[in-house]
């Protein structure tokens, strides 16, 4: 099924569009939290920089003292003081 189709099937039928298409759900709280939900693995991993692999690209955290709280199969939650949140190719 192509994402086109899948994306209106979980439009039709009122589903999380995430689980459907396999994209990334991702939750900021205020500068100090971020969880991320169907990541792929962690690229880069320091207090400074990470960088996470997502369905859709390279998602990648900028700031001090960042730390991984949890890592679990299916999310991720990363504590610090983010400075720039951004995709990149």
């Amino acid at each position: 099924m192509g994402r086109g189709i899948k994306r209106t099937f979980a439009e039709a039928m009122e589903l999380p569009k995430e689980s459907i298409l396999n994209l990334p759900l991702i939750t900021i709280l205020g500068r100090e939290e971020l969880f991320i939900e169907n990541y792929k693995g962690i690229i880069e991993y320091s207090d400074e920089t990470v960088r996470i692999s997502t369905g859709i690209g390279v998602l990648k955290i900028e700031g001090r003292g960042l730390f991984l709280k949890s890592i679990l199969p299916e999310s991720i939650t990363l504590m610090g003081t983010f400075t720039a949140v951004q995709y990149i190719n």
